[in-house]
């Protein structure tokens, strides 16, 4: 499967699935078929040697980009920075970027999106342990 698939969703929750992600190819966003409401996701690959094909910046939101697997570099306002699996990338809305896959292998990553300076409740300050 190369697409993104809602595989069952209620009032409560939504899931979906993108398949393998050893064989997943291209970009996913998930927010139109989970219906989120405070932040964007997606799944993305890049092919050895390939580069998402502009660089480009955020009017508000900010990015923190989760390496799956592969190697590659990240270009933050002009500087390269290089990631592999397990790099964790934040990026502030107005910094321009642009990511390659440097390896031989695909550059697999997740991508969330979210308004900069909008969480106001997280994990412990959020979280509501039921009893």
């Amino acid at each position: 499967m190369n697409k993104l698939e809602l595989q069952q969703s209620t009032d409560g929750y939504s899931i979906a699935t993108v398949g393998d992600l050893s064989s997943f190819e291209g970009k996913a966003f998930v927010k139109d078929i989970l219906g989120t409401t405070s932040m964007e996701l997606s799944v993305g690959t890049l092919a050895p040697g390939s580069s998402v094909p502009f660089f480009h910046h955020h009017k508000q939101n900010e990015e923190v980009y989760v390496v799956l697997s592969g190697t590659g570099v990240f270009i933050l306002d002009g500087k390269e920075k290089a990631v592999s699996s397990g790099s964790i990338v934040r990026i502030a809305p107005s910094v321009s970027r642009n990511t390659r896959c440097t390896g031989n292998e695909p550059l697999v990553y997740i991508c969330i999106q979210g308004k900069a300076g909008s969480l106001e409740q997280y994990t412990l300050t959020d979280g509501v342990v039921e009893q």
